[in-house]
């Protein structure tokens, strides 16, 4: 995938970048490509309700920006208007591969992992609260690859987000072990994968199992 991609000087699209999570043992969500009206609305009614339509183009990195993500769809008739949305951002010019379907995850945390490859250290392993917090806070911390699980859990420790993940007043804590092993993968990726430049998992909503991942950019 990293080889097509890069010989049609093109970032992986997201069911590309998806697929090398899970190459790396990452857990992703359920999700389907789809490409037409009718495989749209069989892939939501199969996934249950409410879904969330995504655009894939290897035009539109940031998908909320570009208004390309649609939320919190509750039925057939949401899911046609919202390909018909979707799909018609190709009049403003943009290259549409097709859409993803998503279930829509109830949250309240959003946090981001993700990797920046420094000229001088290598891979960064970066980690934080995420979602409209990225800006507002900058609570981040670092890591170099290859990470232990010890250095990615004092990562997580390191953030100020910590102790809402650890469970505070009445909230039940988040799989801290999950999202440590997560940073170990992604730094694994890194140095497997040197022609990744960027990765962007942002939201990643905390779960008390596991993880959620909403949305992946990979960038070469």
């Amino acid at each position: 995938m990293i080889e097509k991609a890069s010989i049609e000087s093109r970032h992986l699209l997201e069911p590309e970048a998806l697929k090398l999570l899970q190459d790396y043992a990452i857990p992703v969500p359920e999700h389907r490509f789809v490409h037409t009206e009718g495989e749209t609305i069989e892939a939501a009614r199969a996934m249950g309700w409410p879904v969330v339509l995504k655009v894939v183009s290897p035009d539109i990195l940031h998908k909320t920006e570009g208004a390309g993500v649609i939320l919190n769809l509750q039925n057939e008739a949401d899911v046609a208007e919202g390909f018909f949305d979707l799909t018609s951002l190709q009049r403003g010019g943009a290259r549409i591969e097709g859409l993803l379907v998503y279930p829509f995850q109830p949250h309240d945390i959003e946090l981001f992992a993700g990797m920046l490859r420094d000229a001088q250290f290598g891979p960064v392993i970066t980690f934080g609260l995420g979602g409209i917090w990225i800006e507002a806070f900058r609570d981040v911390s670092y890591g170099i690859a290859p990470l232990s699980m010890k250095e990615a859990e004092e990562m997580i420790q390191l953030t100020k987000g910590s102790s809402i993940l650890s469970g505070i007043r009445g909230r039940r804590p988040a799989d801290l072990r999950a999202l440590g092993e997560l940073l170990v993968r992604l730094s694994r990726m890194a140095l497997e994968e040197p022609e990744i430049r960027e990765i962007d998992l942002n939201p990643v909503f905390p779960l008390e199992k596991g993880f959620f991942i909403a949305d992946v950019r990979v960038i070469l």
